[in-house]
């Protein structure tokens, strides 16, 4: 039995919620996954431009001034997209970092994106899962001395709710990882929208791609996407062919993963703020299903994530509200996997801080 460590947002006008959110952190006893001058990843999401439903920058402060008591050297870090949008590049990417309140400034410490400037620096890293017998994951996040995963805890359309497993799992995938969780095959073309400029021709690390008279996606194609990301007219796209089911199986095995290429060095944060009803990848968001909650913190993703959704079934009296919105899924599958494969413990301790 895993212990997850809960701080709810009640506090004397006074007292800061920055200062919960670090007594739950500490409590995780961060000495003694993180040492001097280790490089440690802080893995959030930035939120797509227009979002305002992602975690504030402000609630990174705390993560950042425990690292750097311990002399550790922290950094900023996400990866690209699989879709086309502004985090697509490294280049964009920052610049939507940095409008979103991500700056150096703010929390004095570098971002990198982890996969490279178009997604192609992916490490292969072995795992025994059911599914997969390797996972495609980004080098900058597989090459750091450990992790602080800050999760934002909210509904998704494929995994029911959004946590510190999808986090771990498509949040540091490179763009061929994300496309192997997404998808059963290759990318295609959209012929009416291919100019024939060529771009992609040029980006194909296989020699997958063909002018005739457009351009077409060969047999030989290896699933890197590189060409999503370099087309100028948006006419490669994603078949979103995988089952809801199998996205699920596979994103537990990734996160398998990422917890192994770390040694187990990560500590989890969970924020249950804010909980939208859909991922902070969209341009926008909606209300809110509940009130804010608090924040979790725990070294396992499965308990943490267990503890979470059962905090918001709760202020639904058992109902599941992710369910309720997508009718078509089963939450659980990601939980149950994951703890199957070994990521960690379903039952857990919930202390109160």
């Amino acid at each position: 039995m895993s212990k997850v460590y809960f701080t709810n947002l009640k506090s004397k006008k006074t007292q800061s919620p920055l200062n919960k959110l670090k007594k739950i952190f500490l409590k995780c006893e961060p000495e003694k996954f993180y040492g001097k001058s280790q490089l440690v990843a802080i893995k959030t999401h930035f939120g797509e431009l227009g979002n305002t439903a992602y975690i504030s920058p402000i609630y990174i402060r705390p993560i950042v001034e425990v690292l750097r008591q311990l002399k550790s050297n922290p950094y900023l870090t996400d990866t690209n997209t699989l879709y086309v949008g502004m985090r697509t590049n490294s280049v964009d990417h920052l610049h939507n970092a940095h409008f979103n309140g991500f700056g150096y400034s703010t929390l004095g410490i570098p971002i990198i994106i982890a996969d490279g400037l178009r997604g192609e620096n992916s490490l292969d890293v072995p795992i025994e899962g059911e599914l997969l017998k390797s996972v495609k994951l980004a080098s900058d996040i597989v090459n750091a001395d450990g992790m602080v995963c800050v999760s934002h805890f909210k509904g998704h359309e494929i995994s029911g709710f959004g946590g510190a497993i999808k986090n771990l799992s498509m949040g540091c995938a490179s763009r061929e990882g994300k496309l192997e969780m997404h998808s059963k095959t290759r990318p295609s073309v959209h012929q009416d929208k291919c100019t024939s400029c060529g771009r992609c021709l040029s980006a194909c690390a296989h020699d997958a791609i063909v002018i005739k008279p457009k351009a077409q996606i060969t047999d030989k194609c290896t699933g890197c996407a590189r060409c999503i990301a370099v087309c100028p007219e948006n006419a490669i796209g994603i078949n979103w062919d995988e089952t809801v089911e199998n996205t699920q199986l596979k994103m537990a095995e990734y996160a398998l993963g990422v917890h192994n290429a770390l040694k187990g060095k990560i500590i989890y944060l969970n924020f249950l703020i804010n909980i939208s009803p859909a991922c902070d990848c969209y341009g926008g968001n909606d209300e809110a299903i509940c009130s804010d909650i608090g924040f979790m913190a725990s070294t396992d993703p499965v308990a943490i994530d267990q503890a979470s959704y059962d905090m918001v079934l709760q202020r639904f009296n058992g109902k599941d509200p992710f369910v309720e919105i997508y009718p078509y899924l089963t939450p659980e599958i990601q939980l149950k996997h994951a703890e199957k494969i070994g990521l960690g413990n379903r039952k857990y301790e919930l202390v109160v801080v």
